[in-house]
């Protein structure tokens, strides 16, 4: 680790063995407060910063792999393009901070609470956001694929354009956020309440929106091909445009739901209650093929594929 001199004198290593020392005992050595230092291109692997403090502090271009930045109080701080991966941020009250282009692959960030932050183009693949709560953040253009959110709580944040490819929103609840053109095929949303969200022309083919609920959210131009989507609450939801070729609709709700011009060629379990209760008209192609609106009776809900 190389020797870096803070703003008060005293070198960052210093700083970091008083830190450990008060760590292990509270009593012992002196808290970590980086407040406004520049630690721009440190090599700091595997540094132990847990429960830190660090304000207004920028880390550009820093080698910060394997960090301990669990329960950190990190605020206005900048991380762009840092080294992150399998950094510890579990506990991190992470507010207004900059983790553009970042490299958090393996990170960990359970019961996390990021507030106001960018991760934008960041790569946060397999990374694990475990009951964390997410507010007002922006992950336009992140990598987010294999990651977990179980039980996550993510709110008014932007995933447009991101990629999270197979990645796990189990029980998760998200309100206000945005997820236009981004890339979800394979990812399980099960359980989960997604509401007034907007998922225009993302791509969620073959995803697991089990029992999931989807009150006030648009789904207008999406590709949910493959997707499964039994017992889904979808009254009210935009699909106009939506690729729906093959989905499983057991058991959904689809009252009032906007199907007009959405293709459901080979749409799995559909009922003719279901159909009738939905809004299609002549440019919907109805699960065996045939042309909108759906009619009572004409059996257009019984798709052609056998099963």
């Amino acid at each position: 680790m190389e020797t870096l001199t803070m703003t008060n004198g005293l070198s960052l290593n210093e700083v970091l063995h008083t830190h450990a020392r008060w760590v292990d005992e509270e009593s012992a050595g002196r808290r970590c407060i980086l407040e406004n230092e520049t630690l721009n291109e440190a090599q700091l692997p595997g540094v132990n910063l847990q429960r830190a403090i660090l304000r207004g502090t920028t880390f550009l271009d820093a080698e910060l792999s394997g960090a301990n930045l669990s329960r950190t109080m990190c605020d206005t701080s900048v991380f762009e393009r840092a080294m992150l991966t399998e950094a510890d941020l579990s506990g991190a009250q992470i507010s207004d901070s900059q983790f553009g282009c970042a490299w958090l692959t393996n990170a960990i960030f359970s019961d996390t609470k990021l507030r106001t932050s960018s991760f934008h183009k960041a790569n946060l693949r397999d990374g694990r956001f475990q009951g964390a709560l997410i507010e007002s953040c922006k992950f336009v253009g992140a990598n987010l694929s294999a990651a977990s959110f179980h039980h996550a709580r993510i709110a008014t944040s932007d995933f447009a354009e991101s990629e999270f490819v197979k990645a796990q929103f189990h029980r998760v609840q998200i309100q206000g956020s945005r997820f236009c053109g981004a890339n979800g095929a394979g990812a399980n949303f099960s359980n989960s309440r997604l509401r007034a969200c907007d998922f225009a022309k993302a791509d969620l083919s073959g995803a697991k929106f089990f029992q999931t609920d989807f009150t006030g959210s648009q789904l207008d131009r999406t590709f949910l091909n493959g997707a499964d989507l039994r017992e889904a609450q979808l009254s009210g939801v935009i699909l106009s445009c939506a690729e729906l070729r093959n989905v499983r609709f057991r058991g959904a709700k689809l009252f009032a739901a906007d199907l007009r011009s959405a293709d459901l060629t080979g749409a799995l379990e559909l009922t003719a209650a279901q159909l009738v209760q939905a809004r299609t008209d002549e440019s919907t192609i109805l699960p065996n093929g045939t042309r909108g609106p759906y009619r009572r009776y004409s059996g257009a809900e019984r798709s052609l594929i056998k099963t």
